[in-house]
């Protein structure tokens, strides 16, 4: 293989995950070049394996921990004021916006006109580098594995989701959906002041998961309504999209004045229980991806600090993890929630 070349998993004209070689990205001047060590499977990557959705060519992964292999010369004083060298530890903040329309400007990027992912529109993880903007890049420490390291992208989703939602001290919150996104949720909420947090998930390895982080679990088989839950959440945390029926159950489960917060991607526009949200005088918030405020640290920094700190904890969501070569048996144990499946990685 060239010195221009790298390894990477490449969907072809079947839409199918090919291991074979890629162009090697360049270092631009204003970015960093990641030498990339673990990716995860995030569940909108299964969703578009499975819908067969992903773009003939495309590089995907968007769950990125890996090494700092290249300083552009524009970054150079960026980098250095932020400790970040060749060799350092970081995860990657996997977006691209234009950083001048009224979104940027107002630190919501990722609503931006422009928004392009890595992973989704431009070549993504599951490749041996990346580049990106320097201020996309950020620090963390060695002592987390690369597994829980890779958890920054889903943990920094759940920590906007819980600003979009208000999460105010003391408030009792309930997550939808069991996966590492719902798990995440919940975390966060209880890292950010909440008094009560209940998860409903469907597969009893996601409860003890739940139980790990310390959080009450539910079966979500169980219907909300025969499962003696309260209506008086505070806010309720949507994660499962598809096509399930969460929005509806949010709107049972919510207290009059409440608030919903969706993360989870829903294959067709799903019920909001239009009546019941009125009466209850509900509020909605959609939250995409991660947010980069004036003044305040940005989404991914926030959660590159609490993997640092709390790494031993969060490891009981980094289940399982595999090379690049056995990417196809990656992706069919991710799709295999019956085995106490969390993240899986991808190790490149």
């Amino acid at each position: 293989m060239s010195e221009d070349a790298m390894r990477a998993a490449i969907v072809d004209a079947e839409r199918r995950l090919i291991v074979g070689q890629a162009e090697k990205p360049a270092c631009p001047a204003a970015g960093i070049r990641v030498r990339i060590e673990a990716c995860g499977i995030c569940g909108s990557d299964l969703h578009a394996s499975r819908m067969r959705r992903w773009p003939a060519g495309l590089i995907p992964g968007h769950e990125i921990a890996g090494r700092i292999d290249e300083i552009g010369p524009d970054a150079r004083t960026e980098a250095l004021r932020r400790g970040l060298e060749p060799g350092t530890r970081v995860v990657v903040e996997p977006l691209e916006s234009c950083r001048s329309c009224f979104a940027c400007e107002a630190g919501r990027d990722s609503i931006c006109p422009d928004l392009r992912i890595a992973g989704v529109h431009r070549p993504g993880g599951f490749a041996e580098w990346i580049s990106l903007p320097a201020s996309r890049i950020h620090r963390v420490s060695d002592e987390p594995p690369l597994t829980v390291a890779a958890l920054c992208e889903p943990l920094a989703v759940a920590v906007h989701g819980i600003d979009r939602g208000g999460l105010r001290t003391g408030e009792r919150v309930l997550v939808l959906g069991g996966g590492p996104v719902g798990l995440l949720s919940g975390f966060a909420a209880r890292a950010s002041g909440a008094s009560e947090i209940v998860v409903r998930a469907r597969h009893s390895g996601q409860r003890t998961q739940a139980a790990t982080l310390g959080l009450e679990a539910l079966d979500a088989k169980v219907p909300i309504r025969e499962s003696g839950l309260q209506s008086d959440f505070d806010l309720v945390i949507e994660t499962v999209g598809g096509s399930s029926d969460t929005l509806a159950e949010a709107a049972f489960a919510a207290r009059p004045g409440g608030r919903v917060v969706v993360l989870g991607l829903f294959d067709r526009s799903p019920s909001i229980a239009a009546g019941l949200s009125l009466v209850k005088e509900l509020s909605y918030h959609w939250s995409n991806c991660y947010a980069h405020r004036s003044g305040q640290p940005a989404d991914f920094e926030r959660a590159a600090r609490w993997i640092e700190q709390h790494h031993t904890t969060l490891a009981c969501l980094a289940t399982h993890s595999y090379p690049l070569t056995e990417i196809d048996q990656a992706f069919a144990r991710a799709h295999d929630k019956q085995e106490g499946v969390g993240r899986v990685s991808v190790l490149i």
